[in-house]
């Protein structure tokens, strides 16, 4: 991913370009992760079921034993009803994973469409996570090209490659007055102010 300097941006009244976003093409892989999160879902479901039966018996004996019950056997029971539960829980939660990762990447997804310039904290904001998971998800969708982005390293800011080409190739004066128009970090949709005549116009 290219990391140009600046934007060579001005003049033209026109509505904001809205970025193309390409197909994913690892749907397969996506399919698979979500069939084999289902499983350990539906088997750490399983496993709670039968460590609570398990504990709706062992606790009672183990709390008053019946005559000519074994108590070990009893707490060897509610030990065992515990794994249970405990393994369960984690499968749960592990087969659960592949669901939550694909709804938070298309909540990215969605956010970065609506954007001309992103941040790292801004998507970090959106989501209610850490720069770094924001980050992540981020680089998961350049990967798969679901998303072209270019990486400006003065502001930080991610922008569509389309958009940031698109105001590279504009003039930089004001469409009233016609004087220069300081414009190097505009993005086309963004409104400028002419410093001469106090104009604002969109960025084209």
């Amino acid at each position: 991913m290219s990391a140009p300097g600046r934007l060579d941006v001005s003049s033209s009244a026109v509505s904001p370009l809205r970025p193309s976003v390409r197909p994913s093409g690892s749907g397969g892989f996506v399919w698979l992760q979500k069939s084999l999160g289902a499983v350990a879902a539906t088997a750490g479901c399983g496993l709670i079921v039968f460590g609570l039966l398990g504990l709706g018996v062992s606790v009672p004996e183990v709390v008053s034993p019946s005559p000519g019950s074994k108590y070990s056997t009893w707490v060897f029971g509610l030990v065992s009803s515990l794994v249970f539960v405990g393994l369960g829980r984690f499968l749960w939660k592990k087969g659960l994973s592949p669901f939550r990762l694909a709804r938070q990447r298309e909540q990215l997804l969605g956010f970065v469409r609506a954007q001309l310039r992103l941040r790292v904290t801004d998507a970090a904001a959106h989501l209610k996570v850490s720069e770094a998971e924001a980050e992540a998800e981020l680089s998961v969708l350049l990967a798969r090209h679901e998303v072209d982005l270019v990486f400006l390293p003065e502001t930080r800011e991610y922008v569509h490659r389309e958009v940031h080409e698109r105001g590279r190739d504009v003039a930089r004066t004001c469409p009233s007055c016609d004087a220069p128009v300081s414009a190097e970090r505009a993005l086309p949709g963004e409104k400028v102010v002419c410093s001469y005549c106090q104009s604002a116009f969109l960025v084209g």
